[in-house]
């Protein structure tokens, strides 16, 4: 394997990615991907033997990005009951160089990284150079990461577990639907109400509000049925949608991330025609006194697969420059 190569990872609550990524013409590709489904596996060190018994011969260099808080260079997966040690990596598979980081750390330090052209636009804006990027979404959790630096000084990530903050009702419907969820779980975040771990929950407390016997629904049947015009799965979706871009709003409050913000994630991807309708437009902007602070922040929309495999790419690079 050549001396600039190195292996990256991009772990999910339900899949599992790696590709080998190396740079050219300054920009980094990803050879070698391949995609497990992380329910075929006991562990991630499972999953990792698997692609380097396809790989044939182990790197001296791995960078990978997990949905999971990274302490003293070990993950326990949000959505996944693994446990991931840097050390154990190393010491297991014979590889140097180990560093595990957030998945939407990964998505951040993407960023720059990627041809702006790539992203849609979800709200048209004017970004304030030099501040803060904050890089948010639901997939099967809810990541929140802000970026903040510059080509010359180095980015950097600031990571949290913000998709975990308290769901914030904005009308009756959601008062509703905050009430139902309370009652079962006890706390009610963001990521309970718009990610893929939360969509069942949610369903269950809208048939009871609606007075329907709840089925269970895949999130594609739901999506036909919102088109089809039942009213509750529309409902159900835009909900998630108005969540989403009230949450991100509020983290450009909190980090003052008018850089803009880039919306990342599966769910982010499926319904954004929800989130580009006027309603959740509205959502992000509007904050009282304060909503002309947002009303100039850009609001993006990643679609890059790769990107948080690029971005782990991108931080593992930065830190052996260092």
């Amino acid at each position: 394997m050549a001396s600039n190569e190195m292996m990256v990872g991009d772990v999910g609550g339900t899949n599992v990615r790696f590709g080998i990524a190396h740079r050219q013409n300054g920009r980094f590709l990803i050879d070698r991907f391949e995609k497990f489904e992380g329910d075929d596996f006991d562990s991630f060190d499972d999953a990792l033997a698997r692609y380097l018994n396809d790989l044939g011969s182990a790197p001296d260099h791995a960078c990978f990005a997990l949905a999971g808080p990274v302490m003293n260079g070990e993950v326990k997966l949000t959505n996944r009951p693994w446990h991931v040690s840097a050390h154990g990596i190393s010491r297991r598979f014979n590889i140097a160089q180990v560093h595990l980081i957030n998945d939407f750390a990964g998505m951040a330090r993407a960023v720059p990284e990627l041809d702006r052209a790539t992203f849609d636009t979800i709200i048209d804006g004017s970004p304030v150079p030099g501040a803060p990027i904050l890089v948010a979404g639901p997939g099967t959790g809810f990541g929140v990461a802000t970026l903040f630096g510059s080509d010359k000084t180095g980015w950097h990530v600031l990571n949290g577990e913000g998709g975990h903050m308290a769901f914030s009702p904005r009308d009756l419907d959601e008062m509703e639907l905050a009430r139902v969820l309370l009652s079962r779980h006890g706390y009610v975040s963001n990521e309970l109400v718009a990610s893929g771990s939360g969509l069942n929950a949610v369903h269950e407390a809208l048939c009871e509000i609606h007075g329907r016997a709840y089925e269970e629904t895949s999130p594609g049947e739901m999506r036909r049925l919102a088109d089809a015009g039942d009213a509750m799965f529309r409902s159900l979706i835009q909900i998630r949608a108005n969540t989403v871009m009230s949450a991100v709003g509020d983290l450009v409050l909190a980090n003052g991330a008018l850089g803009g913000v880039v919306l990342a994630g599966g769910v982010s991807e499926r319904i954004t025609d929800f989130l580009t309708s006027t309603e959740a437009r509205e959502r992000f902007v509007q904050r009282g006194p304060l909503s002309n602070y947002l009303r100039g922040c850009p609001v993006w929309l990643m679609r890059d697969p790769e990107a948080p495999l690029i971005g782990a790419a991108a931080f593992h690079e930065q830190e052996i420059q260092q």
